[in-house]
């Protein structure tokens, strides 16, 4: 009996390897990939008008029409998105690469920001345009591939044995 419980002790103490990335994982973080690739190359543009000192002089004038601070601040939270997803994308990265168990958790958690920062952004843009009565179209593609994302990759990356196998404690 003493023997007994002592194969079972070690047992419960030896850790598992790690699986290999590997299986339906490796798409699924390349598709994670390409979206944040596609995320920071679509960020030039509104960086580039969010440092246009004409544009900023405009805004900050006290007789400024509304419309232009209504695109100030849409092209704004976009930007602050935007660099949220690809600064967490290097965190996801440097998890991935080091197999954290803490990975599957914080890339569903960073699916769910993202898609309350873009529901968010968008009724602010929304509200702003209803509140200088200035019919302002919002972008709503930002907010239609977070929703994508997370209504595929969280269940993924909660369900799948592959990931439960890959991101073990070590």
């Amino acid at each position: 009996m003493t023997i007994a419980k002592k194969t079972t002790n070690a047992a419960k103490t030896t850790k598992r390897e790690p699986r290999a990335i590997g299986g339906w994982l490796l798409p699924a973080l390349l598709c994670l990939a390409a979206w944040v690739l596609s995320t920071a190359i679509a960020l030039r543009d509104p960086l580039k008008l969010m440092l246009e000192w004409e544009l900023l002089a405009v805004f900050v004038r006290p007789g400024t029409h509304g419309w232009y601070r209504t695109v100030i601040v849409a092209v704004g939270c976009d930007v602050i998105i935007g660099a949220f997803i690809v600064a967490g994308a290097g965190w996801l990265s440097l998890l991935a690469w080091r197999k954290s168990a803490r990975f599957p958790v914080q890339v569903q958690a960073w699916l769910v920001a993202i898609v309350v920062m873009r529901t968010g952004a968008y009724l602010l843009g929304d509200y702003m345009c209803q509140a200088i009565a200035i019919d302002i179209a919002m972008p709503f593609g930002g907010f239609i591939q977070a929703l994508v994302a997370a209504t595929l990759g969280i269940p993924y990356f909660r369900l799948s044995r592959r990931v439960q196998e890959t991101f073990v404690a070590h």
